[in-house]
């Protein structure tokens, strides 16, 4: 009892502790799954004989050059298709305007509100030039510490990518002589993890970009090509990143089309995710991690009040590496001291998946496979 009072006490201390020092976590926690991503194809070059630090500086070169030929292919379209959609904004807000009155009178309504585009616009560069000096000093202290934080991740990466034994050893020699293999197998099964996660969530989210501007563009909403790399970007988060996708050609439908194209792009929009739900996911995250809903909405909540928009997007990764933590580390040591007499799904004649004897197969098989 005395040692369960205590170890709730710690993890208190230490989450009060985090969340003072909650910038710093967030670097770690950047640096920690860029250099698990960047590790994957930086281990299969030197499993070919290169080097780690050649295959660091070969896969980061790499990477830039796709991002920036990417952005010179699609950025004039891209950047053109936002310029189009901020100029003719007010004109949007006017169609809506136009929508909600003819709601109204259809349904007798009554709204005490009106959206007013050059009111709004008004107040915007109202706002803007409020304080101006007060304003730019603090948008570029916002904008150095960003790029500051951001060259110390790199920075950070590129040593962790490029010499990860160091970390690794002082980390186990942490823990007693006989519990470091264990350790050392744990952290390998994190590892896997997060790049299946990562490789998987990729794909998904390409794929959902592709079909939702493909579906755009054949329903005829202006943007496509924006709003599908905006889906495909949101896809990173699940759930709630769909249901915001969603919102902006709804909206475009309504407005700058004929309002039964809405209706398409809702009908767009549940065969997309459709397909992700019933053929993208159980093929391209097989073998990554299965989070349910509960889970994945309240780390994205935890995550989002501790450390904002970043925050969201490391709350997926954060709480898979927890549950594979909490696999390894507890269910299976519980799993050992007894079987469940009526496991759910239990069949009688097969063996019970956490049974100990199947746990114990399952390490047997994990440490066979690391060998080979």
């Amino acid at each position: 009892m005395y040692a369960g009072i205590g170890l709730v006490f710690t993890l208190l201390l230490a989450m009060y502790f985090v969340y003072q020092i909650r910038v710093v976590a967030l670097v770690m926690l950047l640096t920690a799954l860029f250099s698990i991503i960047v590790s994957g194809p930086v281990d299969f070059l030197e499993r070919r004989g290169l080097g780690r630090a050649w295959g660091t500086m070969i896969v980061l070169g790499v990477l830039a050059l796709v991002l920036g030929i990417t952005g010179l292919a699609m950025g004039s379209v891209v950047g053109e298709q936002a310029q189009q959609l901020a100029a003719t904004f007010p004109v949007l807000l006017d169609g809506a305007q136009r929508r909600i009155e003819q709601l109204q009178e259809r349904f007798g309504l009554e709204a005490g509100f009106s959206l007013e585009p050059q009111g709004l616009l008004e107040s915007a560069r109202n706002f803007l030039s409020g304080d101006t000096v007060s304003a730019v000093a603090s948008v570029g202290a916002s904008v150095a510490n960003v790029l500051s934080l951001g060259l110390v991740i790199l920075i950070s990466t590129v040593y962790a990518v490029a010499s990860p034994k160091p970390l690794v050893n002082g980390f186990v020699s942490l823990f007693p002589a006989g519990w470091r293999g264990r350790v050392r197998e744990v952290l390998r099964e994190l590892y896997e993890t997060v790049q299946r996660w990562f490789l998987g969530q990729l794909t998904s989210m390409f794929i959902i970009g592709f079909l939702f501007t493909v579906s755009l563009s054949i329903i005829g909403i202006p943007y496509a090509l924006l709003l599908g790399i905006l889906s495909g970007l949101l896809a990173f988060v699940p759930y709630v990143g769909a249901l915001l996708s969603v919102i902006a050609p709804i909206l475009l439908a309504l407005v700058s089309t004929e309002p039964l194209d809405a209706v398409w792009v809702l009908v767009a929009y549940g065969v997309i995710q459709a397909i992700e739900g019933n053929l993208i996911q159980p093929i391209v995250m097989s073998r990554a991690v299965e989070l349910h809903p509960v889970v994945v909405v309240f780390a994205l909540l935890t995550m989002g009040t501790l450390f904002g928009l970043v925050g969201v997007l490391l709350a997926i990764p954060l709480v898979a590496s927890l549950q594979v933590l909490v696999r390894e580390l507890w269910v299976e040591r519980m799993d050992e001291r007894g079987a469940d007499p009526n496991p759910p799904g239990n069949n009688g004649g097969e063996m019970k998946a956490n049974s100990p004897t199947a746990g114990r197969l399952r390490r047997a098989a994990r440490s066979l496979l690391r060998r080979s």
